[in-house]
């Protein structure tokens, strides 16, 4: 039989400090990064509760502004309203914001560079101009009868205020057309 060194002989069987502290550092640094992602979970769940709950309020609001607005003509309308949610949602309060939309002047996009080689019509006017107030007459009717409508919704969030707006167009039919521009 072979002699082994006494240190090898020794059966004694478990690990020493050293593995010990080794396999518990491991575990730590499993365990925080577990958590942390938790955490992260939790807040994205959160967030997304909160903005699920804002959305909801918003479309409240835009449906309440429909309801209110039905067959009303736009001077009727008052320009600017706010208020806060009832309860379970005090948090939130909201700002409706009714404005004319204008729109640029692009009677310019309307002449025709062939016509200008053409006689101009009898009665003395010219076909560029004739365009050019076509152009403004549409144009001011359009700006009669959309509005954009915008509702924001605000809540605090830690020190802050956040807002999440949105926009809807609505156009009056009933709105008289006019010739002149």
């Amino acid at each position: 039989m072979r002699h082994l060194p006494s240190r090898l002989r020794d059966n004694r069987s478990g690990f020493t400090l050293l593995e010990v502290m080794i396999a518990m550092a491991i575990m730590l640094v499993a365990f925080a990064s577990i958590l942390m992602v938790q955490r992260s979970s939790l807040n994205t769940s959160a967030k997304s509760k909160q903005m699920n709950v804002v959305g909801m309020l918003a479309r409240n609001a835009m449906t309440m502004t429909e309801a209110e607005i039905l067959g009303k003509p736009f001077s009727e309308i008052r320009t600017e309203l706010s208020g806060q949610f009832e309860d379970p949602y005090q948090d939130y309060s909201w700002e409706r914001k009714v404005k004319e939309i204008e729109f640029p002047n692009i009677s310019a996009l309307f002449q025709n560079p062939e016509a200008e080689d053409q006689a101009p019509p009898a009665d003395g006017s010219s076909n560029a101009n004739v365009q050019e107030q076509m152009g403004k007459v549409i144009f001011n009717y359009l700006s009669k009868s959309i509005r954009e409508i915008t509702i924001t919704v605000k809540w605090k969030r830690g020190a802050g205020e956040q807002s999440y707006v949105v926009a809807m167009y609505w156009v009056d039919f009933e709105t008289p057309f006019s010739l002149t521009p």
